[in-house]
């Protein structure tokens, strides 16, 4: 029974990894012939059997975009990077699908600052920064080894053995941070042509004002019918969740 049930799990991984190489295949190829909306449908398929990168996303993403589904594909193109934030093609082709937004919203945040703090997040992937605490560390140690054992160069190897201990406690804190940016899902995007937002979460509340595909929202709270939003501009209302893609 055991040997029949390795089997069957085997037999159903090895027709997973077939049949979702052949969709990936046959959605590339679509793309390539114009056929966005079959490219569209197979790497949907793909994503809903469970398989996710960021190359995924983000040829999805492209996908939505010459088919000129601005908001599904600039939600596609934050998935993407989100699982490698360090990735140029992604941050460009998200800055041109977020120029075709209609809602060019006002940010409150201080620009300069909101850059600086993206531009360090983004400089490495999660594993990136993983590896950049992992051999910071091991250097530490090196380095504070040799200290103890050279008597000519006691200072020179401490201080390295310091600095380094430094780029080790920067890394995991900028780590730890990159991580909740990927696992909390508190940002959404329209991605109905256009949404209502309303003052409370109940049928008939009244109107305070109105969203298009695209627009990038923080999420304040949120259920299955109903979520709370914020815009960057600091306004803030309830819409219906299944107008939102959640990241």
């Amino acid at each position: 029974m055991k040997l029949k049930l390795n089997l069957i799990v085997l037999f159903c991984f090895v027709s997973h990894l077939f049949f979702g190489n052949e969709r990936i295949d046959k959605a590339k190829n679509a793309y390539d012939k114009g056929d966005y909306k079959s490219a569209i449908e197979n790497y949907e398929k793909v994503i809903a059997n469970g398989e996710t990168s960021s190359l995924l996303h983000y040829n999805l993403a492209n996908a939505y975009f010459k088919n000129n589904d601005i908001g599904k594909a600039i939600y596609q193109y934050h998935l993407a990077h989100k699982l490698d934030p360090a990735d140029n093609d992604i941050k460009h082709n998200l800055t041109i699908a977020s120029q075709k937004t209609k809602d060019q919203i006002e940010n409150k945040e201080n620009y300069f600052v909101k850059n600086i703090e993206s531009g360090i997040l983004t400089t490495y992937s999660l594993n990136g920064w993983a590896w950049s605490s992992i051999i910071s560390l091991s250097f530490a140690l090196f380095f504070f080894i040799v200290f103890l054992m050279d008597t000519t160069f006691k200072k020179l190897f401490f201080w390295l053995g310091a600095i380094h201990v430094l780029i080790f406690i920067g890394s995991l804190i900028i780590g730890f941070i990159a991580l909740n940016e990927v696992t909390n899902k508190n940002n959404a995007i329209i991605l109905s042509t256009e949404v209502s937002v309303v003052n409370e979460p109940t049928e008939g509340a009244k109107e305070q004002f109105k969203l298009h595909e695209g627009t990038k929202v923080t999420v304040l709270e949120c259920n299955t019918k109903w979520t709370a939003i914020q815009l960057e501009n600091g306004n803030e209302g309830w819409l219906q969740t299944n107008h939102l893609g959640l990241f």
